[in-house]
């Protein structure tokens, strides 16, 4: 899906403790209603937890009493989580998959089918979807929609509705949620778009596209998990409330929402990519990443396409800091993508002991054995190359031997793209002073601004499920403006020279960005460095 569309407001949310008491803020607001057929509260999540705490003071509420409190006032209250499929739980056995399903199955056991209090007339419904795409793959958006007599209010960004993505806009890691472990430190950064208006209701469109599952069966796996609330009546998806665009607020920004699919017989929703392409190819000040991994070989490839060409942009990539007891190969996929872009962008490289300067070369090339079969990468990286590390890089200096060396074996760039970590100086000497980014967020010229659920990843780009808005204008000048002040920078322009080489540059208790080098990278091979990576490659992050 790919829609133009817009909003009346959008407001740029940080980080857990913001989104929760949002989230908690938009409960009240339905709870206090007058019951109608028209105000009613609809959530969709890779990840629910029931007792997760929306708001810690003056008392904890949790998830859980508060949607219930809802359907106790006499609201509807419908609820849909991702059931992996039983092959992907087979296959992962005590891994994500199954933790995240029996995460959903129990709070679709706690809230499924809760009738409220005193026949108030309220209820809780839950589908367990199944996202009958690729093996392997999930439905990952993340989607709040609460409406108020019609008024329709949506939030979607990276967060999910669980205790890992609890920390305040100050990350001082209190409340036991992100990466934990020296340098992170329980730190987790995210973001999440809040919009109403015309665009609000085509994401109830999206939703209510999901939503129609509980009705029928086309699939030989099915549509619906354990755990989904039993239908009472066949009609009543036709019944469901519905917001008109044309009650809304007007609209005065311009918003695109875009999805990733793979659940189509007829061929893959790639429009995240496609649209995320076209940005990276118009941007002429600068272009902004941030997210836990930059890897999708499409919008590197297209990234360092720009930086060859004449007069290209600033190009600022945010990644977590590397760090050697990260679970996930994600520092790996980084790495290779900010040597592919520094190459594309730098004056000299170092390696094998030698230093080669651009201009004085005749020939100056990255070798990549999967740039051209992007529908098969997932096949041909299982047999070779599995980790892209017979990637490599060449150059013929004039008058000298030619150098060649495997991308993994770099020493040094002058020049060129950086790669970025958020950290914050603390009060003590504690070694925890890294930020670990979960967003999924990109920034190009102050005219264009995507918040959403899809990671910058060849999972999120080609066969999960996934939901971002590109908002275009003013408003995209008001989220860079709000991401950098949490950042404590100024400008695109500015941003290198507000960086820092080492977190004790920064005053004490102050938010910083920390310049990666190369030597911040563990370049093992991710199924050498673990072996429960062995059936695992590129392609399914």
């Amino acid at each position: 899906m790919k829609k133009q569309t817009q909003a009346a407001t959008t407001r740029l949310i940080l980080d857990g403790e913001n989104f929760f008491g949002a989230i908690h803020d938009a409960l009240d607001e339905v709870e206090q209603s007058e019951p109608s057929p028209n105000t009613y509260v609809r959530l969709a999540f890779w990840e629910i937890e029931h007792e997760l705490v929306l708001v810690r003071d003056p008392d904890e509420v949790t998830l859980e009493e508060k949607l219930k409190r809802v359907a106790d006032a006499g609201h509807r209250v419908q609820i849909i989580m991702w059931c992996p499929a039983r092959l992907d739980i087979r296959f992962q056995r005590g891994q994500l998959s199954e933790n995240v399903y029996n995460t959903n199955l129990a709070t679709a056991n706690a809230l499924g089918g809760y009738r409220g209090q005193n026949d108030s007339g309220g209820s809780i419904e839950v589908l367990m979807e199944i996202y009958n795409g690729w093996n392997g793959s999930s439905v990952h958006q993340k989607i709040v929609l609460w409406s108020l007599q019609g008024q329709l209010n949506a939030l979607i960004g990276g967060i999910n509705l669980a205790g890992f993505y609890w920390d305040n806009a100050a990350h001082e890691g209190r409340h036991e949620g992100g990466m934990g472990g020296v340098p992170l430190g329980d730190t987790v950064h995210d973001t999440v778009l809040q919009l109403d208006g015309p665009a609000a209701v085509v994401i109830e469109e999206e939703w209510l596209r999901r939503w129609k599952k509980r009705y029928y069966t086309t699939q030989l796996s099915g549509n619906q998990g354990a755990g989904t609330t039993p239908i009472s009546d066949p009609m009543d998806y036709d019944r469901q409330p519905r917001a008109r665009a044309e009650a809304q607020p007007r609209g005065r920004e311009n918003v695109v929402i875009a999805t990733t699919s793979s659940e189509s017989y007829l061929g893959r929703v790639t429009d995240i990519q496609s649209l995320l392409v076209e940005q990276i190819r118009d941007a002429r000040q600068y272009i902004y990443f941030e997210g836990f991994i930059f890897s999708d070989p499409t919008l590197v490839a297209a990234l360092a396409a720009r930086l060859r060409a004449p007069n290209p942009p600033i190009v600022i990539i945010m990644v977590p800091m590397p760090y050697a007891e990260n679970p996930f190969p994600f520092d790996y996929l980084n790495y290779l993508s900010f040597a592919k872009l520094a190459l594309a962008s730098c004056d000299a490289v170092t390696a094998k002991g030698r230093t080669v300067a651009r201009e004085d070369c005749s020939r100056w090339k990255v070798s990549e054995s999967l740039n051209a079969w992007s529908t098969l990468r997932s096949v041909t990286s299982t047999v070779t190359n599995r980790w892209m590390e017979t990637d490599s890089f060449s150059c013929q200096p004039r008058n000298e031997a030619e150098l060649t060396c495997p991308l993994l074996q770099l020493e040094g760039f002058r020049g060129g793209v950086r790669f970025y970590s958020p950290v914050r100086r603390p009060g003590s000497r504690s070694r925890q002073t890294a930020i670990y980014i979960h967003s999924k967020l990109a920034l190009f010229d102050d005219n264009v601004a995507v918040v959403g659920s899809a990671n910058f990843s060849y999972r999120s780009m080609v066969y999960d499920g996934e939901l971002s808005a590109f908002v275009h204008g003013e408003g995209a000048r008001r989220i860079r403006e709000t991401l950098f002040r949490h950042y404590n920078m100024r400008t695109p322009q500015q941003w290198d020279g507000d960086a820092v080489d080492a977190v004790e540059d920064l005053q004490l208790r102050r938010t910083g960005v920390l310049r990666l080098e190369l030597e911040h990278y563990d370049r093992r091979i991710p199924s050498v460095k673990d072996p429960a990576y062995k059936w695992a490659n590129h392609t399914f992050f």
